[in-house]
């Protein structure tokens, strides 16, 4: 792929002119991040923008790896663990690296990890206990060992606790109330165990973080790291092309042009968590005890999905490299089906006999029509979306072709989200990011959520069999052919057009060697970059 040639002679970031001009051995990583990292700490601090500074201060116990797969006792690689060893189908035991320390000094112990755990099951800091739950006990069994058990036997118990343990340091928190831990002079000035420090924090500007030459698993061949704040995705392009940041992510497609003509940049691909769906609302948007009479029929459903190019649906929004999932499955997830799909294609004519069999007949305008009730539905989905536009614009006119009129109703991310909650729709065009186990899909998809009155499943889908299956596939012994039975039933069924599993295109300035972007917490491999000798810039001196 073509690249890009960005300016030799930098226009700095006014922001920080004194410290990009400093000496920073390793070199300097510039990243624009759309959120703004506010509170990076571990159960703290929440939202994706906190999450990436997070993981350059503080480990993991473990980490995932190629094929990304959570289902094992053999599917993490160690990180702050130096080991784990299973005790029973209930119990692991996990043993911290006797040279990690904290950036004070002190050592790593199961101390912070057990009063890690305390915070995460305390509500006042941690309001998703959810994920928690099939976790019984943690406790310290020796000065670096801890035994993790579990409620019952199922296939992600090291991942639910190794890659989602991230200890703070006890020795400095523990006479911090809880609830004050976030406006702690901590919270200000975090100290980590993790391969950069804390720096500093200009509020609505950036985080600076500096590399800690003892870390104990290797001097990161970086220097520094600045996670700069710019919310606006143009204003993040221009500043990688002229140079003053280094790294984008999740580039759209309508950005790729003008990055490919640049000859020092390049692309870096992931898979993706982000899963674009339209979803049916199959329950009355007036009273939800009763089904919804245009899309309760399963035959509806199977015409709008026929009557629909996915494939080119999906190319327009996220280009060449996305793909159409048959169920609920980003390519995060392509462990399960090995990356492959076999899709349904478009088929306007069996489109249009589905629903005449289900007593749809054209009306004067083309619209169809039963009893006189025209086939009309309502489809919302944020304004602030390009992609999602772009979908829904060419959908209403591939539904509009086999006559079922589609009003859009885009609208503030704020509303649409109230709006999607109350349930008055009949298709949500859906956008999630994916945790990277699918057992997460009972948060959605289960009839246990539709039956939640604050749950993820806003359209109240419920299968039993589905559910059955759910179930089964967490404890299977091998989960691959039981994953793929649960996603084959919700394909059967209907509940959604699953519509695009985009990759994330990184754009990444040539002058980097060993770069790795990680599927599951991106920059997780951040400290293992370094700048090719005799591509430094000044602010790499």
């Amino acid at each position: 792929m073509q690249m890009t040639r960005v300016l030799s002679l930098l226009t700095l970031l006014p922001l920080a002119t004194a410290t990009l001009t400093a000496q920073h051995p390793g070199g300097t990583v510039v990243y624009a991040s759309g959120q703004e990292p506010t509170l990076p700490l571990p159960v703290i601090g929440q939202g994706q923008g906190n999450a990436d500074v997070a993981d350059q201060l503080f480990l993991r116990l473990a980490v995932l790896t190629p094929p990304y797969r959570t289902a094992g006792d053999n599917a993490l690689k160690p990180m702050l663990a130096s080991a784990w060893h299973r005790v029973d189908a209930r119990t692991i035991d996990f043993t911290i690296d006797p040279r990690a320390r904290w950036q004070d000094g002190v050592p790593v112990t199961a101390h912070d990890v057990v009063f890690t755990w305390s915070l995460e099951t305390n509500p006042a800091v941690n309001s998703d206990q959810a994920t928690l739950e099939p976790i019984a006990s943690v406790a310290e069994t020796g000065p670096r060992t801890v035994r993790v058990t579990f409620k019952r036997p199922f296939s992600e118990q090291l991942y639910l606790f190794a890659f989602g343990m991230q200890p703070l340091p006890a020795h400095l928190l523990e006479r911090v109330r809880p609830d004050s831990i976030a406006t702690s002079a901590f919270a200000q000035h975090p100290v980590g165990d993790g391969p950069f420090r804390f720096e500093r924090r200009v509020p609505g500007q950036l985080v600076e973080l500096r590399a800690d030459s003892t870390f104990f698993l290797g001097k990161p061949a970086i220097g520094r790291v600045l996670f700069t704040y710019i919310a606006d995705a143009t204003a993040r392009l221009n500043q990688l092309l002229t140079g003053q940041t280094d790294v984008m992510d999740n580039v759209a497609p309508t950005m790729a042009d003008q990055i490919q003509a640049h000859a020092d940049l390049r692309f870096v691909t992931a898979p993706s968590s982000t899963l674009i769906y339209a979803l049916f609302n199959t329950r009355s948007s007036t009273d939800t005890a009763a089904p919804n009479p245009r899309l309760a029929d399963p035959r509806v459903r199977e015409a709008l999905l026929l009557a629909l190019d996915r494939d080119a649906l999906a190319r327009s929004a996220f280009g060449q490299a996305a793909r159409v999932p048959e169920a609920a499955q980003s390519q995060l997830w392509g462990w399960i089906t090995t990356g492959t799909t076999v899709g349904v294609k478009q088929d306007v004519a069996r489109a249009r006999a589905l629903l005449a069999a289900a007593g749809w007949r054209a009306g004067a305008d083309g619209t169809l029509a039963r009893n006189g009730v025209p086939l009309a539905l309502t489809l919302i989905y944020p304004s602030t979306s390009g992609a999602r536009h772009t979908i829904a614009v060419a959908a209403q006119q591939m539904w509009q072709a086999v006559g079922v009129h589609v009003e859009l109703e885009p609208a503030a991310f704020d509303a649409y989200q109230a709006r999607r909650h109350s349930g008055q729709w009949d298709i949500d065009l859906a956008a999630v990011m994916q945790d990277a186990s699918p057992a997460t899909l009972v948060e959605s998809w289960s009839c246990a959520a539709a039956h939640q009155a604050a749950s993820s499943n806003v359209a109240r889908w419920c299968d039993p069999e589905f559910d059955r299956l759910l179930h089964a596939a967490t404890t299977a012994p091998d989960p691959v052919p039981a994953w793929r039975a649960v996603l084959a039933r919700m394909t059967s069924q209907h509940p959604a057009i699953f519509l695009a599993a985009p990759v994330n295109l990184v754009a990444v300035n040539t002058r980097y060697d060993n770069v790795a972007v990680l599927p599951v917490r991106q920059w997780l491999a951040l400290w293992q970059w370094r700048v090719r000798p005799g591509a430094e810039l000044a602010r790499d001196r």
